[in-house]
């Protein structure tokens, strides 16, 4: 999905267009972007790192909406004119650097349509339709299920750094479990042969197997 993404979004080119409405930001790991009730004001682009969105429900429960990498945007509830506050929060999984952009910049191109316009629709689609799925596998699967799902999909090219980076608390808060049980699952795929330190994670294909296929 994210190839066929880029294809038709030039991420770029796209960014190109609203300078200088974007300025880039650091965050430590588990600092907040921004939170739930806050001013929306603005859309993030992921240059660096992982970021998580939650919601949390009246008694304080909280539910990830998705797990964002580099390459990704966040935020985008800002365009809506009737949501001037946010309905989620973001928070630093790792050491991240966004591009914030401006909601006035983000309107101005939507205003005016073209290929910038199209190309930044489709790839919000494309994008939200991955988060439905991870949804859907966050309440069908096991813990074990959503822990390989997230090995395989932070060692994808180009996708994050290294998955080797990210700690075992940091995979228990993306799948919704324990440090303890992400790390008694890391034992069992490192003894299975689906994962390897050779130097630093490596994560074997068959990895895959523990999952269904999306």
């Amino acid at each position: 999905m994210q190839q066929n993404l880029a294809k038709l979004f030039d991420t770029a080119a796209f960014l190109a267009l609203i300078s200088p409405q974007k300025k880039a930001v650091c965050f430590t790991e588990k600092q907040i972007i921004f939170s739930e009730g806050g001013p929306s004001d603005s859309i993030f682009y992921i240059q660096k790192g992982l970021v998580k969105l939650t919601v949390t429900s009246r008694e304080g429960k909280e539910a990830i909406i998705g797990i964002f990498c580099p390459g990704d945007f966040f935020g985008e509830s800002c365009i809506a004119s009737d949501q001037p506050l946010r309905f989620h929060s973001a928070v630093a999984l790792t050491e991240v650097r966004v591009m914030r952009i401006d909601r006035s910049a983000i309107i101005r191109i939507l205003l005016e349509g073209g290929d910038a316009c199209y190309g930044f629709v489709t790839y919000l689609l494309g994008r939200n339709k991955r988060i439905s799925s991870a949804l859907v596998n966050n309440l069908m699967d096991s813990s074990e299920e959503r822990l390989a799902r997230a090995l395989f999909f932070l060692a994808q090219p180009g996708r994050f750094d290294s998955a080797a980076k990210v700690s075992q608390q940091t995979l228990a808060e993306m799948i919704g479990t324990t440090r303890q049980r992400v790390n008694v699952l890391i034992k069992r795929f490192k003894n299975s042969g689906l994962i390897e330190y050779a130097p630093g994670l490596k994560v074997n294909d068959s990895l895959r197997s523990i999952f269904r296929n999306d």
